[in-house]
């Protein structure tokens, strides 16, 4: 994880952290096992949700920002 991602995610609400965190952990669970996730449990192309893809980008542009300031 880069520093603006690190960033991105202190941002985030904790319900949302949690969530991401045991998606984490069932899929490392699910790897160890040499198992797949169960068919009924997939996320739907419709239902997926890039959550952490525009906080990324404003943290980007902040540093940015903040980069072309201290110039």
């Amino acid at each position: 994880e880069t520093e603006d991602v690190k960033e991105a995610l202190r941002r985030l609400p904790d319900h949302v952290v949690d969530e991401r965190n045991f998606r984490m952990i069932r899929a490392m669970q699910l790897s160890l096992q040499k198992t797949i996730l169960p068919k009924e449990e997939w996320t739907k192309f419709e239902e997926d949700k890039l959550y952490l893809t525009p906080i990324v980008k404003q943290v980007e542009k902040e540093r940015k920002e903040r980069e072309n300031w201290e110039k």
